[in-house]
């Protein structure tokens, strides 16, 4: 019934501004921009997976996560730092399971990197 492939929506004040962050500091690929609509979308690291974004009046940051797989968090967390993202404290670990940060995009919405320590 359901073919792979994801898509998150979020609302956001300046989609300009949010497509940059995601493809500047983030590094994901624009997939479409619709200036005079307000809308755009990025491909992110994850196949058939996209994050979508609307232009809106009145934004309600998301609290429910987009959650990122990483090889190396603490390699990801330097390189996008150099790039300009501000994480929401340090990589929390669960030992044996995963290792944890979150950062949040220009309109509040959480976004988290997740390295995976099983069968490692």
């Amino acid at each position: 019934m359901f073919k792979s492939g994801l898509t998150l929506w979020y609302s956001v004040a300046d989609i300009e501004e949010t497509l940059s962050f995601y493809k500047d500091k983030v590094g994901f690929e624009e997939e479409f921009f619709d200036k005079e609509n307000g809308m755009g979308c990025v491909r992110t690291n994850t196949i058939d997976s996209f994050i979508g974004f609307s232009e809106a009046e009145k934004v309600i940051p998301s609290t429910a996560a987009a959650v990122f797989e990483v090889e190396d968090i603490e390699v990801a967390v330097k390189e996008l730092k150099q790039r300009g993202i501000e994480f929401n404290g340090e990589v929390t670990t669960i030992p044996g399971y995963v290792k944890l940060i979150t950062f949040k995009d220009p309109d509040g919405h959480d976004l988290e990197l997740s390295q995976t320590l099983i069968g490692t």
